[in-house]
């Protein structure tokens, strides 16, 4: 049998590097040539030579560490509290069954819409972005976390059964090193969602972090800071 030869000779991520730089490359282009004035697109040299400039000077560093800090904290309240619900959805299916429509629907929801609410409970601060940011990771650790429960074989649990591995014994060692993956995966969506909930949020309510440095300065039109 004739093996096949495709006809793109680059791998996947040579081609994505190769696409990446090809943007650039036109976006370079565009704005060198007139195209779109600089108030709205800055060509790449001078984004990089900026942000060059910025991490010189330390500029960045406190805003920087102020958006790092609200993530972090933002993911670890998700799931210090999404993974004990998702074991409590697998343990109680019928109460899983239930409550899935809704945490998907929750999902789909944009929860950015509750700031006003955070900020009448707690004020300006901390506290109202990492509480959005940590809900909007939250129902992906749940989602994952059930999916994950729900796919652990039976045969493991037989085995335990015989082994007389009960309890907590038999979580620690057999049913969360098997969930492990899809609890990670989810893990890595609620990072996701937990950043850009941070941005967001500083983008309307925040004094200090990257996302108030960003639209301080784009509604400032600093195009060269």
């Amino acid at each position: 049998m004739n093996k096949q030869i495709p006809w793109w000779p680059l791998r996947p991520r040579r081609t994505i590097a190769l696409l990446v730089l090809a943007f650039l490359v036109a976006i370079e282009l565009i704005t060198r040539l007139g195209l779109v004035p600089a108030v709205i697109l800055s060509s790449p040299n001078k984004v990089a030579s900026v942000l060059w400039q910025i991490v010189v000077t330390g500029k960045v560093f406190p805003d920087l560490w102020r958006t790092t800090w609200e993530v972090v904290l933002s993911v670890l309240l998700a799931i210090a509290v999404g993974v004990p619900i998702g074991f409590g959805l697998w343990r109680a299916p019928l109460l899983g069954r239930v409550l899935e429509p809704y945490l998907v629907g929750t999902y789909a929801m944009p929860l950015v819409l509750f700031y006003p609410f955070l900020l009448v409970a707690f004020g300006l601060g901390a506290t109202p972005i990492i509480l959005i940011a940590a809900a909007m990771g939250l129902i992906p650790v749940i989602l994952n976390s059930w999916a994950a429960f729900q796919q652990v074989p039976d045969i493991y649990f037989k085995v335990c059964a015989s082994f007389r591995c009960t309890g907590p014994r038999r979580f620690w060692k057999v049913v969360f090193p098997a969930s492990a993956p899809i609890i990670f995966a989810g893990f890595k969506l609620c990072l996701i969602y937990a950043f850009v909930g941070v941005i967001v949020m500083e983008f309307m309510v925040g004094s200090v972090g990257l996302g108030f440095r960003i639209a301080y300065d784009y509604d400032g039109f600093k195009i060269d800071e």
